[in-house]
């Protein structure tokens, strides 16, 4: 026979055997498995999510605290400098030398 005359003909077995069953049960089961345990897994996620935007609102109020601390200190400092120099209140006269 000439390869040009040979005609391939596909067979297809439409039989449902036990370990068929078997394979798409245990395939299915699998596909559960996967969904539950992601859906717990997201489920843990959103919880530590949600933690982290607690702790990171409480970082952001103290780093609000400390800029204002800083800012209050500056102003302290430079107060304290004006006095120094004699600008600023002062309750004392200064000593008759110092006029």
């Amino acid at each position: 026979m000439a390869p040009s005359a040979m005609v391939f003909k596909m067979i297809v077995d439409a039989s449902i055997t036990i370990g068929n069953i078997i394979e798409i049960s245990v395939i299915s089961g699998g596909g559960i498995m996967t969904l539950a345990v992601l859906k717990n897994t997201v489920n843990n996620m959103k919880s530590d999510i949600s933690e982290m935007k607690a702790e990171m609102k409480k970082f952001g109020e103290v780093l609000v605290t400390m800029a204002v601390t800083s800012q209050r200190i500056a102003n302290a400092e430079q107060d304290i400098r004006d006095l120094k120099h004699g600008r600023g209140f002062v309750l004392n006269e200064p000593a008759q030398e110092y006029r």
